[in-house]
């Protein structure tokens, strides 16, 4: 006679609970690993002029376009009644106009059209195609991934001489197929720009995993910019900081000697009008122009 293995009440209509149970062993569930921060992922980032910007520029044109479309009626209305001599005053007035006219177009057409927007595996931007330091009529629109930039660069250019010296730093991209991609200038004395060029241009070098590269000083003619003329080899000489420091000290001398005439002048005029005995400030031109009024 063998010995039964006793069994263990089951409930009903469940199966008995036959045999040698199985210690399983509690698992632990591990929680989710994060994926690795990239360092390279950057948030887009978008550049253009502010609408207070714009509006200010659209409203001036605006109000100004009535009295400049009018000068030219004037104008023929003056040359067909014989006045020459008043036309020749309006037409000096005319081509002040027309100057101030085309700097507040170009600047409200710099402020609509002008855009850059940084993403994240691309670039999109409309900048001006002109030539110069300046922003002209002309845009072109560029749109290029990251991974096809091949270098960043930024270069100090020098304007003028010591009587007005204009330092603006530029920057361009070089994408690997050889195009061209020239971002701007900025005026290094201005300190709240409208587009930042040299800061974009970092952020498209962090972007591109490139260094950023800085070709220095050199100095430039306004004209030969302006017309696209090829600048010579002696343009193209790098300027260091003890000539860009000579050129700042040349100035700040112009700028004294011109405040010393200035004075000197004044101080002229002062000794004048004690010698002739009239009050200071009112000088013997003002009394002759009183005496023919009376």
């Amino acid at each position: 006679m063998t010995d039964a293995t006793p069994l263990s009440p089951s409930p009903a209509g469940a199966a008995p609970d036959i045999g040698p149970k199985l210690d399983t062993a509690r698992t632990t569930e591990s929680a989710p690993v994060p994926p690795a921060a990239d360092p390279y992922a950057f948030e887009p980032e978008d550049y253009g002029a502010s609408v207070l910007r714009t509006t200010i520029f659209c409203l001036v044109f605006l109000l100004l376009l009535p009295f400049f479309a009018s000068l030219p009626a004037m104008i023929g209305m003056r040359a067909s009644a014989g006045l020459l001599g008043d036309n020749l005053g309006l037409l000096v007035l005319a081509a002040v106009f027309t100057a101030v006219m085309f700097l507040v177009f170009v600047e409200m057409m710099f402020s609509i059209r002008t855009r850059v927007h940084l993403g994240r595996e691309k670039v999109r931007m409309t900048l001006p195609s002109g030539r110069g330091p300046t922003p002209m009529l002309r845009y072109r629109s560029y749109e290029f991934p990251y991974d096809q930039v091949d270098t960043v660069e930024t270069r100090r250019e020098i304007y003028g001489g010591a009587m007005t010296p204009v330092l603006m730093k530029g920057a361009r991209v070089i994408l690997k197929d050889g195009t061209l991609v020239p971002l701007g200038y900025v005026s290094e004395a201005d300190t709240d720009p409208v587009f930042p060029y040299d800061e974009i241009a970092r952020k498209i070098a962090e972007r591109a995993r490139l260094p950023l590269i800085d070709r220095g000083a050199v100095r430039r003619s306004v004209r030969s910019k302006m017309m696209g003329i090829k600048a010579t080899d002696s343009e193209n000489t790098i300027i260091d900081e003890a000539g860009i420091a000579r050129l700042n000290a040349s100035h700040n001398t112009f700028m004294l000697a011109i405040i010393g005439v200035v004075f000197l002048l004044m101080l002229i005029g002062i000794v004048q009008d004690f010698a002739d005995g009239s009050p200071i400030g009112q000088t013997a031109a003002l009394h002759t122009v009183f005496a023919a009024v009376s």
